[in-house]
């Protein structure tokens, strides 16, 4: 599974901020029209879900993106998917 919070205490940003990625795919936007609803996701999880590489063969590097296609609202979670909340500081 995912790695614990504090697994890499020496990859911090350069601004002290820790975690930001390796654990999971971070969801980026969202595709939608009449037939299909989808996740961009960014890459930068090291985790490969046992069994899912019908679906994501491999990991992404942080520079890839992929689609992950959304069946249905009981289906539509993976504990490899993530998103951040975010603001300005000020």
């Amino acid at each position: 599974g995912a790695d614990a919070v504090d697994a890499h205490p020496a990859g911090a940003s350069p601004f002290g901020v820790m975690d930001l990625v390796g654990n999971v795919w971070q969801m980026t936007d969202e595709f939608l029209d009449e037939h299909t609803r989808a996740l961009v996701l960014r890459g930068g999880s090291y985790y490969q879900a046992q069994n899912s590489h019908w679906y994501f063969p491999q990991a992404y590097k942080l520079t890839e993106h992929g689609k992950y296609l959304l069946m249905a609202p009981s289906k539509d979670r993976a504990g490899t998917m993530g998103f951040r909340c975010a603001m300005d500081a000020e």
